[in-house]
């Protein structure tokens, strides 16, 4: 049975002191993890109509089998994928079934511009700081390269985020299975701001 998280979360709470973050980014922008997930700032005239909107998004995610959390007062969508249901073990090539999986995804996603899609890859703590940074990066590379195969025209930025920042202990085999994970924000671009404004 899927959990299923509603979650309003805190962009500063759980990604503020995140340092592999910045080392890990691969978007051609420069920006950082926080940057990416921060930015655009949403006008205050329009935030009613965000959190409305993405609220609606993420419940139609929901009720379509996807795990979903909230984050920066609910304007930004946070899609959990494990990472069993998206590549082999250990892998970081994307499954049949894992492309299954995203090709779902992209209906939600909108027209190119919509949203800036940040793409971040998490491991458990097995093995060292390098090899679960570069792994989740790998995995991260793995998904953005296919969203952006299916989406052109929409900025999509990739973070390996290694292994720091877990939703579980790592005392299981059950709790590294969770942990193990790809994240996919949809944060509001200039498609969904316009929309706000008309």
């Amino acid at each position: 049975m899927m959990i299923v998280c509603m979650a309003v979360l805190s962009t500063m709470q759980i990604f503020a002191s995140s340092p592999s973050a910045t080392v890990a980014a691969t978007g051609i922008t420069g920006l950082t993890y926080d940057e990416s997930v921060a930015t655009p700032v949403v006008d205050e005239a329009i935030t009613n109509y965000v959190r409305s909107y993405q609220m609606s998004r993420a419940k139609s995610l929901v009720k379509a089998g996807y795990e979903v959390e909230m984050m920066r007062s609910r304007e930004v969508i946070v899609v959990i994928l494990p990472a069993a249901q998206l590549f082999n073990m250990a892998g970081s090539e994307i499954t049949g079934k894992g492309a299954r999986k995203l090709a779902s995804l992209v209906g939600y996603l909108g027209d190119p511009g919509f949203y800036r899609i940040v793409v971040a890859g998490y491991t458990d703590n097995t093995g060292s700081a390098e090899y679960c940074l570069e792994h989740s990066g790998k995995r991260a590379v793995a998904v953005a390269d296919w969203l952006r195969s299916k989406m052109d025209g929409t900025e999509i930025l990739d973070f390996g985020m290694g292994n720091e920042s877990p939703l579980l202990p790592n005392n299981t085999f059950a709790n590294r299975a969770v942990n193990r994970r790809v994240e996919v924000l949809l944060v509001p671009g200039d498609g969904l701001i316009s929309q706000a404004w008309k």
